[in-house]
């Protein structure tokens, strides 16, 4: 099964300042009833908006920088392949005669089976001689660690050609 890295904790959580929308918060609910262990309740707001939404592979991206091949990753790396596999997507609607694909949010917690589900792991990471206290863990379904999951292209391919795409909640 797919893991969490544990070379460096997600920064998945709870926001203080804005609300989890409506498709989100059965996965949270569904969530805190289950996760094995949480921070103290007074360390994060759980209606708050939960991130991250997915994961995407977050260690060990090949570039070349200045002419040499070296390995990096985290946000930096995972965001930019996301983005891309959402590109292709819209390709594909585009060539079928269908719109883009604009706020995604709602669409993704409908389908939650488009991601392979990463239930091992957690975000109780440091960094160098840094550690945390707590953290959450990744279970069954949405976590703070790693969301709904890691794409699997195919199948989000399949539920965006789909005719029942609830289009009105996808336009830009």
């Amino acid at each position: 099964p797919e893991v969490a890295t544990d070379d460096f904790g997600s920064g998945g959580g709870f926001s203080w300042m804005f609300d989890s929308f409506k498709d989100q918060a059965d996965a949270v609910t569904r969530y805190l009833v289950s996760a094995p262990h949480l921070p103290p309740a007074s360390s994060f707001p759980p209606h708050g908006r939960a991130t991250p939404d997915v994961s995407a592979l977050g260690e060990g991206y090949q570039v070349i920088l200045n002419g040499t091949v070296v390995s990096i990753g985290g946000t930096s790396a995972s965001t930019p392949a996301f983005a891309a596999m959402v590109s292709l997507l819209n390709e594909a609607r585009l060539r079928a005669g269908k719109p883009p694909m604009g706020h995604l949010n709602p669409w993704l917690y409908q389908n939650p089976d488009m991601f392979t589900d990463v239930t091992e792991g957690d975000n109780a990471i440091g960094r160098g001689p840094f550690s945390i206290k707590y953290g959450f863990n990744c279970t069954k379904g949405w976590d703070p660690v790693t969301g709904l999951g890691t794409p699997r292209f195919d199948r989000m391919l399949r539920a965006a050609l789909a005719p029942d795409v609830g289009v009105n909640e996808i336009l830009i």
